[in-house]
This record gives structure tokens, C-alpha cells and sequence, in this order.
């Protein structure tokens, strides 16, 4: 049996490993990890946080969710992770000091300019080529999913689907035509493509972006705190989201 001096030790040690196993490279940057369908929103955010806190590098890194999630498990600098899923938040492998609701979205169903090969979000017979996030790594990607197999045409399209390494390639790939159809989020939708129709959320479930906290940096809790403020959440209401 162990020793209760040795579990302490062996708990604080690990806890110590962990939080500098996902802290930022210095004191003075706050590493912010945040979904793809965030980003836009996320260039004026950043301005505006450099601009106040004085002598801060704030660094936003975007990417697929589950893919960020995978980074932070292994290491990867981490202060704040905004996911666009639940569920990669929940499988975090290492401690989380602080979890909020942070926004919310929709699913919509786009095709190329003047070329709708759809009526319907779930009739997509005459669309040879679909393409969605790699429901592995890219929440658009599983919320897309889910959809079709509730409306019980997975199977049926599922030969013409292609993957995407996230949700803002999927929207580059409809734009230049290289697939007929695909699942965006509303945040994503632009004049350069035809939005056909939303995803109700009897099909897709709520789409929820949680945040959280990874270390213990001031700078970080005051960063994180801003995000929620509402000229900051301002950024991210006007390309779409809600709260």
C-alpha cells in the first residue's frame, strides 16, 4: 500500500505536469484554440483584446474541433479552447478550470452558385458530389450527419459524400464547384454561394459552442472573462451566431 505522503505527492506532481503540459509558451500570450466557423469573427476579437491588454500577444489558432482537441491532449500550448461541440470539450483529457456556453449556431445546406441541385436539405438525389466535415474531427461534419441518418438517407448518400479537413474548406469546395451540395454552418453562409435551406434542430440537435479555461495566467482568466462581454460576443453576433 502507498503511503499517503507518496499519493500526495504523485497527485501534484501530475497536476503541475498538466497545467504545464497545456500552458501557453510565455506569461505574456494567451493561446486561444477555437473552431474553424469562429475565425472570422475571432481577427476583429483579437485586435481588440491586444489593443487592451497592453504588452499581450493573444494568438488565435483555428482548426476542426476534434482536431484541436487532439493537439491540447498532446501537448499542444493551450489557454482557452472554444470548440464547436460538446462532446470534444467532455473529451478533454486534461483539467478544465473553467466551462461556460459560450454561443450557438444552425446547419444549412448550400450548393453553387446558380446550380441547386437540391430542394430539400435531405432530398439530394440529383447531387452527385456532397461534401461535409470529416465527422471524425469536424462537428459540421457529425451534425450533418446525424441528420441524414434521422431522416433515414445515410446510407443512400453516403457513396457521394467527401470528407473535408473542416467546415470553412467545405464552403471553399462549393464555391469553386468542386461539389454540389454541401452542410455549412449559418455562420459560414456568403453571397457566393446558393443557401438552400436550414437543418432543423429536431435533426441536429442543439449546436452548441462551449469555452473553457486551461491554466492559471491572470492574463488568461481576464481574457477568458472578455469573451463574454457583450461588445466582444458583438463580433460574433453580426457574422451570425447566437447566444
Amino acid at each position: 500500500m502507498k503511503r499517503v505522503s507518496e499519493v500526495i505527492v504523485g497527485v501534484t506532481v501530475a497536476l503541475l505536469l498538466s497545467q504545464v503540459w497545456s500552458s501557453s509558451d510565455s506569461e505574456d500570450t494567451v493561446t486561444i484554440l477555437a473552431a474553424a466557423s469562429l475565425g472570422p469573427a475571432l481577427e476583429a476579437v483579437e485586435r481588440q483584446l491586444e489593443a487592451e491588454f497592453d504588452g499581450i500577444d493573444v494568438r488565435v489558432v483555428t482548426n476542426g474541433s476534434g482536431a484541436l482537441r487532439a493537439q491540447i491532449d498532446h501537448g499542444s500550448p493551450a489557454d482557452i479552447f472554444l470548440a464547436a461541440s460538446v462532446d470534444d470539450v467532455d473529451r478533454l483529457q486534461i483539467p478544465i478550470l473553467e466551462r461556460d456556453a459560450f454561443l450557438y449556431n444552425e446547419l444549412w445546406l448550400v450548393t453553387p452558385k446558380g446550380k441547386p441541385c437540391a430542394e430539400t436539405w435531405y432530398d439530394l438525389n440529383a447531387c452527385a458530389r456532397i461534401v461535409i466535415g470529416d465527422p471524425v474531427n469536424v462537428p459540421a461534419g457529425r451534425y450533418a450527419k446525424a441528420a441524414l441518418e434521422v431522416e433515414g438517407v445515410w446510407e443512400e448518400v453516403e457513396p457521394r459524400i467527401m470528407f473535408a479537413q473542416n467546415v470553412r474548406q467545405v464552403l471553399t469546395l462549393i464555391e469553386q464547384g468542386d461539389a454540389n451540395a454541401g452542410f455549412v454552418y449559418k455562420t459560414e453562409l456568403t453571397t457566393d454561394v446558393e443557401s438552400l435551406q436550414s437543418v432543423p434542430f429536431e435533426a441536429t440537435g442543439t449546436i452548441a459552442y462551449p469555452a473553457v479555461r486551461l491554466t492559471h495566467n491572470p492574463y488568461v482568466h481576464d481574457v477568458y472573462a472578455r469573451l463574454f462581454d457583450d461588445d466582444i460576443q458583438a463580433h460574433f453576433l453580426a457574422k451570425g451566431f447566437s447566444k
